[in-house]
Order: structure tokens, then C-alpha cells, then sequence
């Protein structure tokens, strides 16, 4: 049996190869994320996991700047435009991100006092933060460009290294600090986040320090004006949608610490690790689902894909309704007691969650047809509105109303993508109904909605979650059958003649 199945991987092509590993890969780099939330928040108070999911935070904010995620989405592009020196591209574009950074820090220097005060972090973490900020992209230079060329041995190894190395460093350097000091004069000055920060900043470091001396002795370029002309006219117009994803990712905890302080962005980062739970669902789901919509689209059978919509979005609103019953559950796997009111907050975060997906399957209309224009718009709209709204409840609210303000600029978003999604149909002689269930997506999102005040009460009555959980599982199992031939559906290689 085990040489067969190494017979039937042996005979897979390279592409599959690289795209199953790397899939894999991701799947760890994001579990990892999860598992570790038990580990930290019972090492460290609530203070110090906050400035530390406030780092994070602010880090994937700032390389928007750095990057402007030229090692994403820019890299590609132009390693097929400049086929014949993709070595040289590649490092001409570490050349750039380097410059960019550098300008970066010059203008944190010279504004740090405000940006210290505003971001809540000590100058020492933000001096780690763009030693990161200048590590992190030759190491996803040199991971894509592997990708590329269907190299996947030595991205899967040190990603896997990586993935492990990462936490395991850092739960020692947190033990080490907290059993060679006082715990509450450590956690008074900052050591316990700062060990724990430094201690995942290394790893990337030494990763990112190796990569780049392999791109810059392979390509041994470090500026192209070409290169760089063509890198900047391609990303530069996607930055505002870059940074209203990030606004809308990130904003709540940069801003809850900035109003309320650390501990309350430690809580609300408990109920967020939840949300992340469904998020490696509803990636796994697209995956399968997009490629697969592609197929029907093409082949003029839209009338296919409207049934498994709505078994999906039955499906994705039964999810967000069981993770709001084992809310006080999951908060009791995730965290110590000192978190407990992250309970309260998983409501209107996993019903947001279930708004990421509902506007995913109307994007992905928007992508087929490329009708892409209006994306940065919507986009700039939700991240303007989720800014504001929490400039305004958080100070007024306290930092629960970021679960609710986000909750309000997802289904905004979504809202927004289905009227693109219906004028990219109506462009191309179709109707939306032909493509989803109207009907079903409106009865289940409403569902969601209204069963995320609901559940706060619910939450007083534990039987009743108990049986709200029950009940969903008991429909699940009646209808199993079905559930699993839309899946097969979603997971054939092989299409009918229709197709």
C-alpha cells in the first residue's frame, strides 16, 4: 500500500507537487498560529500577550510601506515579463524593498515620538520590528521565486524549520526571563513580550539574512531602473487596497491598545485566534469551490453552481452558529482565566468571519470576469468606515464594540462585492440568481446576524448552547449524504461532457 501511494506521488507532475506542498505548508504555518495561543497566553499576562499581538499587528501594517508586497504579488509578473535575467529581477526588487525600508526608518526617526506614542510599543521593539521589516521579504523572495520555477524541497524544509523553530524559541526565552526574574517586575518593565518577541524575530532574522546573500550573489543586481520602473507601476496602484485589507484586519487591536490599552488588546486577541479557526475553513473551502466555480462559468453551466452555493452557506452559517456555542469552551482551551471576556467578544467576530466567506464567493465572480476596478474602492470603503466607527465606540464602548464595528464593515464588504458581482453578470449577459442563491444567502446571513446579540444571553443558559450545538449536529448527520456528494462534487478532477 505505502509504495503504491509513493508510486502515485512519484508519478505526479512538478506543478502538483509545488502546489500540494505548499499548500501543506501554509495549512502548518497558520495551524501553528492557533496552537500556540494556548501555550502564550497561560505564559504570559494579559499585557504582554497584548503588546505582543499589537507588534504583530502593527508589523503587517508597516510592510505594506517596505514591501508594498512586491514579493507577492510583483514578483510573478515580472519574472514572466523578464524571463531571460530572473535572477537579476529578483534581487533588483530586494534592492528595492531595501531602499524602501531604509526611507522607512528614516522617517520613524524623525516622527518617532509620535509613532512611539501611538503605536504603545518601546523603542526597542520598534527598533526589532524593522530589523524584521527588512528580513521577512528576502525570505518570501526566495521562497516565490522557488515557487516558480516548481522548486519545493528546500521552501517546505525551511518553512516546516521554521514553523517549528519560531515558537519553541520563544516559549523558552519566555520561561527563561520569567523563572531569572521577578515574574511581575519582568512583565512591569516589558521582558517577558520582548523576549518573546525577539526570540520569533531571530529566526526569521537568520532565515532572511541567508536568503538574501543567495538572491543578491545569484542575480548580483541591485538596481535596474527598468526593473524597478515596472515593479512600482504594477503595485503602487493596489497599496490603498493593500492597506484597507490591513486596516480591516488589523486596525481593532492597534486601536484598542492605542484607547484602552494592552491587556483589553489581549483579550479581544483571544476571540480573534478563535475567528482564525474558521478561517482555515473557509480557506480550504475556496479553494476547492473557486476553481472549480471557474470550470462552470466557462463552460456556460451556472445553473450547477447555485446548489452547492447554498449547501456551502447552510454549511459555513452551521460553522459560525456551533463556534458561537462552544464560545466558553474554546475560550477555556484558548486561554486562562485572566481572558475569560474574550467570550463575549467571539459572537460578532465569527459572524464577521462568516461575512470573509460570503463576499470570497462573490469576488470570485468579480475575478472570472475581471471586473477588478472597483475592488480598491469597496475595499478602501470598509477599511475608511471600520477605522472611524472604532475611532468613535471604542473610547465611547470600550473594546468590545471592535467585535461589533467589524462585524458591521464585513457584511458592509460583502454587501458591496455582491453589487460588483451583479454588474460584472449583468456585463456578460447573465444574472446573479443564475450564479447564486439570493434567497439563501440573505435568510442565513441574517440568521448570523441575529444570532450574534442572541448568543450573549444564551451564553448565561449553558444547557441551551449545549442544544443549540446538538441540534446542529444532529442536522449534519441527516443530512450527510448530501454534504458529501457537493464536496465530491467540489473535489472531482475529471469533469463530465459538459465540461
Amino acid at each position: 500500500m505505502k509504495q503504491k501511494l509513493l508510486k502515485r506521488y512519484q508519478a505526479l507532475p512538478s506543478t502538483v507537487k509545488t502546489s500540494m506542498w505548499f499548500t501543506l505548508c501554509n495549512f502548518l504555518q497558520r495551524g501553528s498560529a492557533c496552537i500556540v495561543v494556548p501555550i502564550f497566553t497561560r505564559l504570559l499576562p494579559p499585557k504582554e500577550y497584548g503588546i505582543c499581538n499589537v507588534y504583530f499587528a502593527l508589523f503587517d501594517f508597516f510592510i505594506l510601506f517596505t514591501s508594498l508586497k512586491l514579493p507577492y504579488e510583483g514578483l510573478n509578473n515580472g519574472l514572466i515579463r523578464y524571463e531571460e535575467d530572473k535572477d537579476g529581477y529578483t534581487s533588483s526588487i530586494l534592492g528595492l524593498i531595501t531602499v524602501m525600508t531604509v526611507i522607512m526608518a528614516g522617517v520613524y526617526l524623525l516622527f518617532r515620538p509620535w509613532i512611539d506614542a501611538f503605536c504603545g510599543l518601546s523603542g526597542f521593539l520598534m527598533a526589532v520590528m524593522f530589523v524584521q521589516l527588512l528580513c521577512n521579504p528576502p525570505l518570501m523572495l526566495w521562497t516565490n521565486r522557488e515557487r516558480f520555477d516548481f522548486r519545493y524541497r528546500l521552501p517546505a524544509a525551511v518553512t516546516l524549520i521554521s514553523t517549528v523553530a519560531n515558537p519553541t524559541l520563544a516559549v523558552l526565552a519566555v520561561l527563561y526571563v520569567t523563572h531569572t526574574s521577578n515574574m511581575q517586575s519582568a512583565a512591569e518593565i516589558g521582558f517577558i513580550a520582548e523576549a518573546r518577541i525577539l526570540a520569533s524575530a531571530v529566526v526569521q532574522t537568520v532565515f532572511g539574512i541567508l536568503c538574501a546573500v543567495i538572491l543578491f550573489w545569484r542575480g548580483r543586481c541591485f538596481y535596474k531602473k527598468e526593473y524597478w520602473r515596472f515593479a512600482l507601476g504594477f503595485n503602487l496602484p493596489l497599496l490603498s487596497y493593500y492597506i484597507s485589507q490591513s486596516l480591516l484586519n488589523q486596525s481593532d487591536r492597534i486601536m484598542i491598545n492605542y484607547y484602552t490599552g494592552s491587556g483589553d488588546a489581549a483579550v479581544y486577541s483571544v476571540a480573534y485566534s478563535a475567528g482564525t479557526l474558521m478561517l482555515l475553513l473557509i480557506s480550504a473551502v475556496n479553494g476547492s469551490f473557486n476553481p472549480w466555480m471557474y470550470k462552470k462559468l466557462k463552460a456556460k453551466r451556472s445553473c450547477d453552481i447555485v446548489p452547492t452555493a447554498a449547501a456551502l452557506c447552510l454549511i459555513m452559517g452551521a460553522a459560525t452558529l456551533a463556534m458561537m456555542a462552544l464560545a466558553p469552551d474554546l475560550v477555556t482551551i484558548l486561554a486562562a482565566e485572566d481572558y475569560r471576556a474574550a467570550v463575549w467578544v467571539i459572537p460578532p467576530v465569527a459572524a464577521s468571519v462568516f461575512f470573509v466567506f460570503v463576499y470570497m464567493m462573490f469576488a470570485n465572480v468579480e475575478m472570472y470576469f475581471g471586473a477588478v476596478r472597483g475592488i480598491s474602492v469597496i475595499s478602501v470603503i470598509a477599511g475608511a468606515a471600520n477605522v472611524l466607527l472604532n475611532a468613535y465606540f471604542i473610547p465611547a464602548m470600550g473594546y468590545m464594540a471592535a467585535g461589533w464595528t467589524t462585524l458591521v464593515c464585513y457584511a458592509l464588504l460583502a454587501l458591496l462585492h455582491f453589487m460588483l458581482a451583479r454588474r460584472a453578470c449583468r456585463q456578460n449577459q447573465m444574472q446573479i440568481r443564475e450564479v447564486f442563491p439570493k434567497r439563501t444567502l440573505l435568510l442565513v446571513s441574517a440568521a448570523v446576524v441575529c444570532a450574534a446579540p442572541l448568543m450573549l444571553w444564551i451564553y448565561t443558559v449553558p444547557y441551551l448552547r449545549y442544544a443549540v450545538f446538538v441540534s446542529e449536529m444532529l442536522l449534519l448527520f441527516l443530512f450527510r449524504k448530501k454534504i458529501a456528494a457537493e464536496w465530491n462534487t467540489l473535489k472531482q478532477r475529471e469533469e463530465g461532457p459538459h465540461v
